[in-house]
């Protein structure tokens, strides 16, 4: 199982993984219906009811677009794709396609604590094994680049920990005092490791 899948191999399907990811999110907004085809007012009320779904949608796209970053920099950082990298890899991508139906659940009920706590808990699983792959590489020596900077990649982890199911998981709990706090840190996190300095 060692040498099954290059490195290269398995990168450009998680590439093609989160491709369909971003598609399938925005297809969750659909065009509304309405009574009176020439009312404006009628219109402009339906679409507002569209704005949950629209920031659920504009969460969601950061949040995956900055796990495809940080998936293309681990990436470039490992040397050898062995049996543990390919599965936790999988693991990822398995939470990650998931994503599109708590967003949905989302936009569609934002103030239920239920949707909240769901939303939360799926971007908690894919966060967390995200960190285990990089725990993973970490306690593989041969894993990794020989370049790479272990004490960097140590503390990007820790980051990553923090910054990912710790967070996520404080921003199920906040829901309950109100749910746009849980909005604010789920939008927080990918603004979090847009505007981050660590690369690692």
């Amino acid at each position: 199982m060692n040498n099954l899948f290059s490195k290269n191999r398995v990168d450009a399907f998680s590439d093609g993984i989160f491709a369909i990811i971003i598609t399938l999110l925005v297809l969750e907004i659909k065009v509304p219906h309405i009574h009176e085809y020439n009312s404006a007012g009628e219109l402009t009320q339906s679409l507002l009811t569209l704005l949950p779904k629209f920031f659920g949608w504009i969460i969601s796209f950061f949040t995956v677009a900055v796990i495809w970053v940080n998936h293309h920099r681990i990436f470039k950082q490992i040397k050898k794709l062995d049996n543990g990298v390919f599965w936790w890899n999988a693991v990822l991508l398995l939470w990650t396609s998931f994503i599109p139906f708590p967003t949905a659940v989302l936009g569609d009920y934002p103030n239920n604590h239920t949707s909240i706590i769901l939303y939360g808990l799926v971007m908690s699983l894919m966060a967390v094994s995200f960190t285990l792959m990089r725990i993973y590489a970490i306690r593989n020596d041969d894993v990794l680049e020989d370049n790479v900077n272990m004490a960097s990649f140590k503390k990007g982890t820790i980051y990553s920990l923090i910054f990912g199911p710790l967070m996520y998981l404080s921003g199920v709990a906040l829901g309950f005092i109100h749910p746009y706090l849980s909005f604010a840190i789920y939008l927080g996190i990918p603004v979090y490791f847009i505007f981050s300095e660590n690369k690692n």
